[in-house]
């Protein structure tokens, strides 16, 4: 929390996680407490002299900081992308905040790591973005500052964009996209590149078991690779790669999580087709907020697909359980031709149960199965179609290549 000790108050515009613009009377403070420690805040800590901008708190998980943390940063956009009649005040705005090379100071929260250092992501998309290294502080301690410049948070989760826009007497979005827009892709990450394919699909399923996955998702990795779709796995790629890839492509296909946010840094094609296979339905959400900053591509096709069944079978936190689907639905939406014989599909999942049963806990195991046979044996006809599954004697195998495997635990 920022605040002015001149003033006896907090800084408003500084609070983190607004999501309306708060009015002075709805923070429950204490004005006696705040009066007493003006004279400490005055004598006591370490001053920062000279001009400083506020760059508010960076939070160490990849889609958080993308969609949290940079809120305050507009002002290293281009306000030539603005309306002629936001650009003169923007313009000032944004020459008052770049002039001077004033450092901006951040807080680094300890959610997830333990640490108060960037992470190599935070650096990597801080730099593109305009704002230098030297440029970059972290605050680890209670600081004065002797001017401290505060640029409003334009973006954040549930954002109240009419609130902000009216309060802050202009258009958020164009602020951000601005911003976004100016993401520069160092020359060295160009060099020596292959085209990317046109048709990608960004899989989870190179990520470690324990982390949110639908179950027997390998199966649409086949399915898509052999309808041409090249398997992108965004954890083994530089976040330039990403935006280069996904900039290129023509038909993108998700599956629902953090790799979703560079579409915002995407110089996105006319005519893409995005789809957005759903793991949670909290990626609804997840994807209506998304959608209002992407850039403004025309023709762009944007569908998500929602075959979900059963949800929290390994954990109640969306993000990390395994979640069961209609794979074969989803298979049938996206590919509409294609499909796996039983011979491919057999060492698929036999490959997949093994990797499962090696590789989660026995909690995690245990929901899974728990979440299969409910749906497979208690309500097959209210969820399941049987053709969204394996023959007989497939799954008779697969049930012994279980039971064995489990034997061993």
């Amino acid at each position: 929390m920022l605040w002015d000790p001149q003033a006896s108050d907090i800084v408003v515009e500084a609070l983190h996680a607004v999501r309306t613009p708060p009015r002075r009377q709805d923070a429950d403070l204490d004005d006696n407490r705040l009066a007493a420690a003006v004279p400490e805040a005055r004598n006591g800590g370490r001053c920062i002299e000279g001009p400083a901008i506020f760059g508010g708190n960076l939070i160490k998980h990849f889609g958080h900081f993308l969609h949290e943390c940079l809120g305050r940063l507009w002002w290293l956009g281009d306000p030539a992308s603005l309306p002629a009649s936001a650009r003169e005040p923007a313009r000032e705005l944004i020459s008052g905040l770049r002039d001077g090379n004033a450092c901006v100071h951040f807080f680094v929260s300890r959610w997830l790591e333990p640490t108060t250092d960037l992470s190599p992501y935070m650096d990597e998309v801080l730099v593109a973005l305009g704002l230098p290294r030297e440029r970059i502080r972290i605050l680890r301690e209670p600081v004065r500052f002797e001017q401290l410049l505060i640029p409003a948070q334009s973006w954040g989760f549930d954002y109240d964009e009419p609130a902000w826009n009216a309060h802050l007497g202009c258009d958020c979005r164009r602020l951000m996209r601005s911003l976004l827009a100016g993401y520069r892709i160092p020359a060295e990450a160009e060099a020596g590149r292959q085209p990317a394919p046109e048709k990608l699909y960004v899989s989870r399923s190179g990520l470690p078991m324990p982390m949110g996955r639908l179950i027997g998702d390998v199966v649409l990795d086949r399915v898509l690779t052999d309808a041409g779709y090249g398997l992108y796995q965004p954890e083994r790629h530089s976040i330039a790669d990403q935006i280069r890839s996904y900039s290129q492509a023509r038909d993108l296909v998700f599956m629902d999580g953090s790799a979703l946010y560079l579409l915002w840094f995407s110089r996105l094609r006319p005519g893409t087709r995005i789809s957005v296979i759903l793991r949670r339905r909290e990626g609804h959400w997840m994807c209506a907020q998304l959608r209002r900053l992407l850039p403004e591509t025309p023709g762009l096709r944007w569908r998500v697909l929602d075959a979900l069944i059963g949800e929290r079978l390994t954990s109640e936190k969306d993000w990390e359980s395994h979640n069961l689907a209609d794979i074969a639905s989803l298979a049938r939406q996206l590919v509409p031709a294609g499909g796996l014989s039983p011979e491919v599909m057999e060492p698929l999942l036999a490959s997949y149960v093994e990797a499962v049963v090696d590789d989660c806990s026995d909690i995690q195991v245990k929901g899974i199965l728990r979440g299969l046979i409910h749906h497979l044996l208690v309500a097959p006809g209210a969820a399941v179609r049987r053709r969204a599954w394996p023959g007989a004697r497939l799954r008779q195998r697969l049930g012994r290549l279980l039971r064995r495997v489990l034997t061993f635990r």
